[in-house]
């Protein structure tokens, strides 16, 4: 399915992209630019050809070439231009991942063992609070804090590790409320299974009930999302990355947007469509460890 969805995804794109105002060269050549030059210029990028047959051309190029093109603005290939912004754009996103799911798998479990105690009624307000504010709110009370009053990590770009810090923070921590909000409610249904209780009937210890038994269970639809916010992560960044100042997809693929740079729009979106692509399909063979369950319903069906 992940060709039909490319397709898809890079025809959207070309459609919408067209049905914006303006053209490459006056986004380019800026205000004051002679007619004569703006249409010798969208001459040269190929622009005044039909869309069917840009496109056409494009996903020839695409498919049989591997070449995406090369940016109107800056004239260089777009996978030499992508080399150096996606694992910006990757790192930031996983990070954010790894922290929201540390952040919000554990206070989520925790929250449904304890059901309508403290512990459970204080992590259920903090992830309400949390994942009603945007990252860039998040980004800028941190950058207010922990940069300029501080001074413990940088305000903008890329000087070290400390750099990823506030940015994976700012992502995260929304996305660790809903993964805590969802981890809770799934235990919630897994805790009150039969299985569960027979393990707890026959003495086992609750650590073991929990953590062994219920939480595999409980990890599926957990998973789920995790690998869908990745995705939405890696698109979501834009607003995280421009803050920080950081050189990313994100902000290449807005900018490009601004001056109708069709193919660093269109080759980014493809890149990020393949890239979530993979990582639903990583989700989905990931079930088949958590649950053995899966694991022998194709094997027998293999059989």
């Amino acid at each position: 399915m992940m060709i039909p969805i490319v397709i898809g995804v890079s025809f959207l794109i070309f459609v919408i992209i067209d049905m914006v105002p303006g053209d490459p060269g006056s986004n380019l050549l800026g205000a004051g630019a002679r007619q004569e030059d703006i249409d010798l210029l969208n001459e040269q990028l190929g622009y005044n050809r039909p869309l069917l047959e840009r496109y056409g051309l494009y996903m020839y190029n695409a498919v049989f070439k591997l070449d995406l093109g090369n940016s109107y603005s800056t004239k260089k290939p777009v996978f030499t231009e992508f080399a150096g912004r996606l694992p910006v754009s990757l790192w930031v996103a996983f990070n954010a991942i790894i922290f929201s799911i540390a952040f919000g798998v554990p206070l989520g479990v925790l929250s449904a063992v304890k059901q309508n105690t403290v512990y459970d009624r204080v992590p259920t307000a903090i992830a309400l609070l949390v994942s009603s504010q945007p990252a860039f709110l998040i980004g800028i009370v941190l950058m207010l804090i922990f940069s300029l009053q501080l001074g413990w990590f940088p305000v903008t770009g890329i000087t070290s590790w400390k750099s990823y810090i506030m940015p994976m923070i700012a992502l995260g921590l929304p996305n660790g409320g809903r993964q805590l909000r969802f981890t809770r409610s799934s235990m919630l249904e897994t805790i009150r299974q039969d299985y569960v209780r027979t393990a707890k009937a026959k003495g086992a210890p609750s650590r073991v009930v929990i953590w062994k038994h219920a939480m595999k269970n409980a990890l599926l639809p957990v998973i789920t999302l995790a690998g869908n916010s990745f995705g939405i992560l890696i698109g979501s960044a834009v607003a995280t990355e421009t803050l920080f100042g950081l050189p990313g997809l994100g902000t290449f693929v807005v900018d490009g947007i601004k001056f109708k740079d069709v193919p660093v729009v269109t080759g980014g979106i493809i890149i990020l469509a393949v890239i979530f692509s993979f990582v639903i399909l990583a989700v989905d063979i990931s079930y088949a460890f958590v649950d053995p369950r899966i694991r022998a319903k194709y094997s027998g069906r293999r059989g």
